[in-house]
């Protein structure tokens, strides 16, 4: 059955991505990520773009910890020592150094995201003061747009939650 992921998997299905790009909506080249130093993969022609790949699905598609091929053997012969539920790389331990490391680029990047956000929010206030529309009144008494403004805060304070 195709799509089935409970059935057999090909050997070095890998391999199929290999030379595959991302690109963003402006047809830019999406640059890859660069893996730490301690991944190395394993098997024919494994390169660091099909590793990323390998790992990414084995995150994704697994609920067992990657720990990479743990038999020394699979080096020798990957076609026979192959652990196929574990992606095509030596095996490799994440220490606490590198949690923290994670953790830091994390807290930059919410940083940077909020700093974004909050200069997004200030030209959208900007340019509505500089095309001079004045809110009319409505029914209730309120001003058309505080009830939009308001719930763009609250757009904005569940976002800035979620990250």
């Amino acid at each position: 059955m195709k799509g089935d992921v409970s059935g057999p998997l090909r050997l070095f299905w890998e391999k199929k991505l290999s030379g595959l790009n991302a690109f963003d909506i402006a047809e830019e080249l999406v640059k890859t990520m660069d893996l730490p130093k301690g991944l190395q993969g394993v098997g024919p022609g494994c390169t660091d773009e099909t590793l990323l790949s390998a790992i990414a699905s084995a995150l994704h598609t697994s609920t067992m910890p990657i720990t990479g091929q743990l038999s020394a053997a699979v080096e020798k012969n990957p076609g026979v020592w192959l652990n196929t539920s574990q992606p095509l790389c030596k095996a490799f331990m994440v220490t606490d150094e590198d949690i923290r490391k994670q953790e830091e680029l994390v807290q930059q990047v919410r940083k940077r995201l909020e700093e974004a956000l909050m200069a997004d929010m200030l030209a959208h206030v900007e340019e509505i003061a500089r095309d001079g529309e004045a809110p009319t009144e409505k029914e209730g008494g309120e001003e058309e747009g505080e009830d939009e403004e308001e719930e763009e805060e609250q757009d904005h304070d569940q976002e800035m939650e979620n990250v």
